[in-house]
């Protein structure tokens, strides 16, 4: 009997078996991967650092390969977008590692190549895991069992249908994504800017990212929502990317497809004896695809609120949804209705709106708040009415939503009347 199981090693796993063994409990993390693969993921490598010093989280320096200044936005045909921030691109398997041997360290039980499949229920109560490994499956007890299975979501897809944790992903809220880390020959990149571009001609509805991990060194790669996709990623990349000179005689070190939530926040991430955190609880950012940021915070949330509950009922992990939602769900569930919006146009439309903003330089903490500022609303007004109504248009949606998010229900008790708000936005709005 553990005091707590998790599924899943990857950043959020990791990070809340070291935060909760460092504090005493008695926890056991389980991965499919082989130990020496645990780290080894489909990503973009890149971590925003806005919010982490508030947790005291600091990424460790040997995994850290570059760290940029901003994140730049491009549309064809016009000047950059720049949000200002530190962004920090990683050593994937490094990193992954790293927080691996500090949740070892700290006396979590690891075990590798063991999948978990499904919760074992008293009630409604989860109080374990089934799992299986090379030779046997296993049970696994525990007062909390947390998922971090990332997009699989093992544990919360297996809930019983009826429970608010268990809604499952749709699949127009998946995006399918094609990534390599190509080794430059002799050009050599800006490693100050994290570049983001939007063509519909290459990538309809997506966007396609040159990331620079050293000056040498890129994350480069593609993607969009599944249900937009009717060609092939990986032809797109070589036809339309990699035929920029800059990657001539590229060498190629790792490839592959991924897959993420881009869906508006979970509404519930927990159950009695449960949370979901990372991908498996939907917390990727659904505007720029950001995951590694939301997983590290919503791992300390969910080790707070259990370090801080006195039960592991509903009732005393609620105050996790409340936390990930003031944090960061908010902002997720304005980005999903922004990322709808634009999705709605087509680049014609979007064009003008955009040239808003062309070629300004702002803070990423103002775009990821939407402090859009009346020098912006100034300038719409002296480009055309077209892009004044396209700011209001955007403004009314976004401030819809952040109403509803902003009343999240304390406790449980309000929590279904709250839902069938948030759902009916969300079906109005699709």
């Amino acid at each position: 009997m553990y005091d707590i199981v998790v599924a899943g090693a990857g950043i959020s796993g990791c990070i809340i078996s070291y935060l909760l063994a460092k504090k005493g409990f008695k926890v056991c993390l389980i991965d499919v991967k082989r130990a020496e693969d645990v780290g080894d993921k489909v990503c973009g490598d890149a971590l925003i650092g806005r919010g982490l010093d508030l947790l005291g989280f600091e990424p460790p320096s040997g995994a850290i390969t570059n760290v940029a200044s901003a994140l730049r936005f491009y549309a064809s045909g016009m000047a950059p977008i720049t949000l200002k921030t530190r962004v920090f691109l990683l050593d994937r398997p490094r990193f992954g590692q790293y927080f691996l041997h500090k949740a070892v360290d700290n006396g979590s039980i690891f075990v590798d190549k063991c999948r978990a499949f499904a919760p074992i229920l008293e009630g409604d109560k989860i109080i374990g895991i089934k799992a299986r490994t090379d030779n046997s499956q296993v049970e696994l007890f525990a007062k909390v069992t947390i998922d971090a299975s990332g997009i699989n979501c093992a544990i919360r897809r297996n809930l019983p249908k009826d429970w608010w944790v268990s809604k499952p992903i749709g699949r127009n809220n998946l995006a399918l994504c094609y990534r390599e880390i190509r080794k430059l020959k002799e050009s050599k990149v800006n490693t100050e800017y994290c570049d983001v571009f939007y063509d519909g001609k290459v990538v309809p509805k997506g966007y396609y990212w040159i990331f620079p991990k050293r000056d040498d060194l890129v994350n480069v790669g593609l993607g969009a929502r599944m249900t937009t996709i009717n060609y092939d990623l990986k032809e797109r990349l070589y036809k339309h990317i990699l035929s920029n000179p800059v990657f001539n005689e590229s060498e190629i070190l790792a490839s592959g497809f991924g897959m993420l939530p881009i869906s508006p926040p979970l509404s519930c991430s927990t159950a009695s004896g449960f949370i979901a955190i990372g991908d498996a609880a939907e917390q990727v950012n659904p505007f720029i695809g950001e995951g590694i940021r939301p997983s590290i915070i919503s791992a300390y949330i969910a080790a707070e609120t259990i370090t801080k509950s006195k039960d592991f009922d509903q009732d005393h992990l609620w105050s996790y949804n409340v936390d990930f939602m003031k944090k960061l769900g908010i902002r997720h569930a304005m980005f999903a209705a922004f990322g709808s919006f634009f999705e709605r146009l087509n680049y014609e439309e979007v064009k003008p709106l955009l040239s808003v903003y062309e070629g300004g330089a702002y803070k990423f903490d103002d775009f990821e708040d939407f402090n859009i500022g009346l020098l912006l609303t100034l300038k719409a007004f002296l480009k055309g009415f077209k892009q004044l109504k396209s700011i209001r248009r955007e403004i009314s949606i976004i401030k819809s939503v952040l109403s509803i998010y902003k009343d999240y229900p304390d406790s449980p008790k309000t929590f279904l009347e709250w839902m069938h708000k948030a759902e009916g936005f969300w079906k109005d709005y699709s």
